[in-house]
């Protein structure tokens, strides 16, 4: 099923909000997918559901459009965390291959997500609205832990793939995850967010992976913990890495249970 709603500011979310609300009841678990477009019409909704349809056939879904914000979004039935961001993913190759996409997209799958409160979908729109230049990630929305504070990683790899992939393992996790594509960038989040993990690769651009550590284990006014994830299999690369102040290596390829595992020992989660 596809159905393609348009309307106003004034009832953006409950329109789509009774279809989750619908779709929550009866199937016990609905994905949701939000995403900014520059512009969106029937014909263009025709080829997005096509192009989706080429990788997972028989889904079931619902499209609304907020014409005043230019948001779409795709409510997906009996749809988990992982299925949602899945068919994030074909979207987000169809959106920016036809230069669509405006900004971030916001993923979540009720109950993994919370109660499907309007209060929630509120909070997914101010998230992928928010401006942020040059991003066009796509963020997890989790359900929060019990007042618990959740530990946030610095992921910092050049090769998107494997960073998006370390991303969302660590998402579904719990995890606050950020993100930088190389050594300068790294430097920069690290000392805004402060985070409690960084992991990061030694082949980066601009500044390595040694003078990221070295700078991190440098800073004053932050205890840094680093975990090193790596192409380089060498014993002195590791020697070097454990003598610049890193808390562990892991070289590619790996296996996702025993980095969790490692994670889980180094921020007590």
């Amino acid at each position: 099923m596809a159905l393609l709603v348009r309307h106003g500011v004034g009832d953006s979310i409950r329109q789509p909000f009774a279809f989750i609300q619908t779709s929550y009841t009866e199937h016990l678990s609905c994905g949701v997918i939000l995403a900014p477009c520059r512009e969106m019409n029937p014909k263009m909704l025709d080829q997005l559901k096509e192009f989706i349809g080429k990788f997972e056939r028989g889904l079931s879904t619902s499209y609304f459009l907020d014409e005043q914000r230019m948001i779409l979004w795709i409510v997906l039935d009996n749809q988990k965390l992982a299925g949602a961001h899945y068919i994030s993913l074909i979207l987000k190759e169809f959106l920016q291959n036809h230069g669509l996409l405006e900004g971030k997209i916001g993923v979540a799958s009720f109950p993994e997500s919370g109660e499907p409160t309007e209060a929630a979908l509120f909070q997914l729109v101010e998230i992928i609205t928010e401006k942020e230049e040059g991003t066009n990630d796509i963020h997890l929305y989790l359900n929060p832990t019990n007042g618990e504070e959740i530990p946030s990683i610095l992921v910092v790899d050049s090769d998107e793939i494997s960073r998006e992939f370390v991303k969302l393992r660590l998402e579904l996790k719990g995890y606050e995850v950020i993100e930088a594509k190389d050594g300068f960038e790294a430097l920069e989040k690290f000392s805004q967010a402060s985070p409690d993990l960084v992991i990061t690769e030694l082949n980066l651009p601009i500044l390595d992976g040694y003078q990221l550590i070295s700078s991190i284990q440098k800073n004053q006014d932050h205890e840094g913990k680093v975990m090193v994830l790596t192409e380089k299999h060498l014993p002195q690369t590791m020697d070097r890495a454990f003598e610049l102040g890193a808390s562990d290596y892991i070289t590619k390829p790996f296996s996702i249970s025993e980095l969790e595992w490692r994670i889980k020992k180094l921020v007590n989660y």
